[in-house]
């Protein structure tokens, strides 16, 4: 190839195809590899290396040489080397940084290739087009780190997570949740829950996923798990993702294994109705106590209110007491309560009476004048039982009695 074919054509660009290449937004220029200088190259080549066209159509390949990093030097001197037994067509590529404007580094992807030849057929001009990729590296390797990030998150995370494609189909899936159903790593992506759960378990997250899918928002529920060690119970969050490559009405999801939470919570809920039912009995004791005061004597003081609950307590304790402390007198204390309706009268005969078939002896204590006055008003019959004014009264009678 002779070396006027660049020349010629050079000539025959004029004014309208200079511009043309100005416009251009790649970098452009033509190096003469003899005479070590710029022969040709666009306005984009300037902008990009903040420098002047007199710059650089007078320092030539030294101006662009002093932007260029220099442990990049060697290696742009080993492509040229390349291109100069290189064939007609034949490219060399490669990157290489250099210092842009503002004295910033960026990187170029560089293209070269043979554009004239002397007479003897060696390389006389090489064409260069080089492109400012340092935005894209820069994204190339956010994704780079994003994707490992994320394999890494699949890999490590101690809880479930997984998305699906509108079909159900798993698009991810977290190591955690291979393990459980005994599957290889990544053999889950593109099969389904039929594949890994049984049928009415399939059915049930397939149901939730239309939910989450139909709604489009969060789902939150707890959700059984088969394991090898036993069923295990998962709080699951399930939600709608979409975006630039997500397949339609895909969805994620993470779940949570709460089994020892729920264990704990049923352990502190049986604690606390142990608990409950200690106060009750403590209660009971307080509102019905019984309190022996001398060997076969019992006295039971009564105070407040009364309704059939209580009443019916009262007479059980009074009982128990009477067996257990094998007591031959039970004094009944009334000096606390309020009043007396037939409903607490009926009670009071009826613990007598009770009472006296274990063979205990009832005494009633502290009839108050209004208490005794509805006692007459509603007839009640207070046979079998001892009446005594006051509380000490009625001990006073007991150990007479004992």
């Amino acid at each position: 190839m002779k070396e006027t074919r660049g020349r010629d054509h050079q000539e025959a660009s004029g004014g309208p195809a200079q511009r043309m290449l100005d416009a251009t937004p790649a970098i452009l220029c033509v190096v003469d590899m003899r005479e070590r200088r710029l022969t040709a190259h666009n306005a984009a080549l300037a902008r990009a290396l903040d420098c002047s066209d007199e710059e650089l159509s007078t320092r030539g390949l030294a101006a662009l040489s002093a932007r260029i990093h220099p442990d990049d030097l060697a290696g742009l001197t080993a492509r040229a080397e390349r291109l100069s037994s290189a064939r007609d067509g034949e490219v060399v590529e490669g990157e290489l940084r250099a210092q842009g404007r503002g004295g910033e580094e960026r990187l170029f992807a560089v293209r070269a290739e043979v554009f004239t030849r002397g007479e003897d057929g060696a390389a006389r001009e090489i064409f260069l087009s080089a492109e400012d990729v340092t935005e894209r590296r820069r994204r190339e390797r956010r994704l780079l780190r994003s994707e490992a990030l994320l394999a890494a998150f699949c890999e490590r995370a101690p809880v479930l997570l997984y998305a699906k494609d509108g079909d159900g189909a798993f698009l991810l899936v977290s190591r955690s949740l291979e393990e459980i159903v005994g599957a290889a790593p990544g053999s889950m992506v593109g099969k389904t829950d039929k594949d890994f759960f049984p049928p009415e378990v399939a059915a049930i997250y397939n149901d939730v996923d239309a939910l989450v899918r139909r709604s489009g928002s969060p789902f939150e529920a707890e959700d059984p798990v088969p394991h090898a060690g036993g069923e295990r119970t998962y709080f699951t969050i399930k939600f709608p993702v979409w975006g630039e490559g997500i397949p339609e009405g895909s969805m994620a999801g993470v779940s949570l294994d709460i089994t020892r939470v729920k264990e704990a919570e049923r352990e502190r809920e049986a604690a606390r109705d142990e608990l409950i039912a200690a106060q009750q009995d403590t209660i009971r004791e307080l509102v019905t106590p019984l309190l022996p005061i001398a060997e076969g004597v019992l006295v039971m003081p009564l105070i407040g209110f009364f309704d059939s609950a209580r009443a019916g307590r009262i007479i059980e304790t009074l009982l128990q007491g009477v067996e257990r402390h094998a007591a031959r007198i039970a004094i009944i204390d009334i000096t606390g309560v309020k009043a007396v309706d037939e409903r607490v009268a009926e009670m009071l005969v009826q613990a007598a009476r009770a009472a006296g078939l274990l063979g205990a002896e009832v005494v009633l204590t502290g009839i108050q004048p209004a208490i005794a006055r509805t006692m007459i008003e509603l007839d009640i019959d207070l046979r079998g039982l001892v009446t005594e004014g006051t509380l000490q009264g009625g001990i006073a009678y007991a150990l007479k009695r004992r």
